[in-house]
Parts: C-alpha cells; structure tokens; sequence
C-alpha cells in the first residue's frame, strides 16, 4: 500500500478517475448527488496525497543554505551546480513537496464538490 498512496501520479490519477466516474455515473443516473458522494473520495485521496511523507516514514527536509552555491540543501540544483549526484533523500524531499502541494488543491476541490456537487441537480434537473 505504500508504493500506491506514496506514488503522486497515482494519486492525482486516482483523483481525476473518481472524477470523471462521478460525472459520468451522476449524468447517467440524472442525479448529481453522486458527484458529490465521489468528492468524498477525492477528498479521501488529496488528504493520503497531502501526508505522504508521513505514509512513507520521512521527513521533509530542512531549508540550510550551502556555502558553495547558495542554493538549499534540498535543491537538485545545488548537487549538480558542484557536480555530485543528487542523494536520494533529496529526489523524495520534492516528490513529498510536490504531493503536499497537489494534495492541499485535490482536498480542497474534493471538498467544494462534496459540500455543493448535488446543487447541480437544480442546474441540470
């Protein structure tokens, strides 16, 4: 289960699935209350996205500034400016800020149509 919840692309993949099935599945049946019980799901999935360095046991990684390029600690950037391969800590430190940042807008679109999906009935009836 790590691999799938700690995967942001699968993630995100999931978020639009769960989407695109709601619409579908609410346009189908005519009824949009189905939209919104899948933006629990999603909502589900941008809160497993948001703490995936939890999932995965890691933290994220301190802001230290180095001396050689002045770029942070946890810049590729800065490894490759001083010709080092960059650590594996490091590549997961950006997947993990990647994730806090997709999983934040996914919780929040998952919540907005969770709250007010079924209002589409009064639009579409």
């Amino acid at each position: 289960m790590r691999k799938i919840f700690g995967n942001n692309q699968v993630m995100v993949s999931a978020a639009a699935s769960f989407a695109i099935v709601g619409i579908v599945t609410s346009i189908c049946l005519r009824d949009f209350s189905w939209f919104a019980r899948f933006g629990s799901v999603i909502t589900a999935v941008g809160i497993i996205l948001f703490n995936r360095y939890v999932i995965l046991g890691q933290d994220i990684l301190p802001d230290v500034k180095m001396a050689d390029t002045g770029l942070s600690s946890h810049d590729p950037e800065h490894y490759r400016r001083v010709q080092e391969p960059v650590p594996r800590a490091v590549v997961e430190d950006q997947y993990s800020r990647k994730a806090v940042y997709f999983g934040l807008w996914i919780t929040l679109a998952g919540t907005v149509i969770w709250g007010f999906g079924d209002l589409l009935n009064f639009i579409f009836g």
